[in-house]
């Protein structure tokens, strides 16, 4: 007579599956905790590119209002900042309308192609309705969801209650060492220095906030981004008729 034996778990090995099966367990909290860093930073990004991106498009256009008329050549304007026309260069007492050291026929000019000058707008008149320079977004309130037409033209996102506010300010040009005149120049932190009104100066600092009131606790976020853009004037592609 033979004695049938049937195949069992080693208390051993027992002991081994109840110990994997706890640090399993252990770690789920972790692991769940992780996915939800995840998805927080995910949103946080995704508001990040939409700020960054109407920062990229704000700055496509023209420095100030008096540069839109693309007839006058853009001039770098006058303002009242303390950096007097930049250096402007004077023969004999004359202002020539360009910066010293540049060429006599360079095309960034403080003169317009009629010879005149033109001033920078002040803080009061930013706003015209055109969006076709820097100034006329400021003040600017936008929501995602209303610029949102379909998620394959504007982008899948997730959260679309997002509202971006836009200010446009002058901030502070001038040196804190050094000149423009000199071999090297040193200015102060020009997120800090804005010009009172209605006061202008060289230097227009955009400023988005993108802010969200939405129940979910990884869709609220108050993220501020900034960028500057200067009065240098524009260029003028080189033109020749041959015959």
């Amino acid at each position: 007579m033979y004695q049938k034996l049937r195949r069992g778990i080693a208390m051993l090995e027992l002991v081994f599956a109840i110990v994997i099966m706890g640090i399993v367990l252990m770690s789920a909290p972790m692991l769940v905790s992780q996915a939800s860093k995840a998805s927080l930073m995910g949103t946080q990004q995704e508001a990040i590119a939409a700020v960054s991106t109407n920062i990229g498009m704000i700055l496509t256009r023209h420095w100030d209002a008096q540069d839109t008329n693309e007839s006058l050549s853009s001039p770098i304007l006058s303002t009242d900042s303390a950096v007097t026309l930049l250096n402007e260069l004077n023969i004999s007492g004359v202002p020539m309308g360009i910066r010293a050291g540049m060429p006599i026929v360079s095309s960034r000019s403080f003169l317009t192609s009629l010879g005149g000058r033109l001033s920078a707008t002040p803080p009061a008149n930013f706003i015209d309705g055109n969006f076709d320079d820097i100034d006329d977004y400021n003040g600017k309130v936008d929501k995602l969801v209303d610029t949102i037409t379909t998620s394959v033209e504007k982008g899948d996102y997730i959260d679309k209650d997002m509202r971006f506010t836009t200010s446009v300010s002058y901030i502070s040009d001038t040196p804190s060492s050094g000149g423009y005149n000199t071999a090297s120049v040193t200015l102060n932190n020009p997120f800090g220095n804005t010009i009172t009104p209605p006061n202008t100066s060289h230097i227009k600092m955009v400023t988005i906030n993108a802010s969200t009131n939405n129940v979910a606790t990884e869709l609220q976020k108050n993220i501020t981004l900034r960028a500057f853009s200067c009065n240098i004037g524009s260029y003028t592609l080189e033109e020749r008729s041959f015959n």
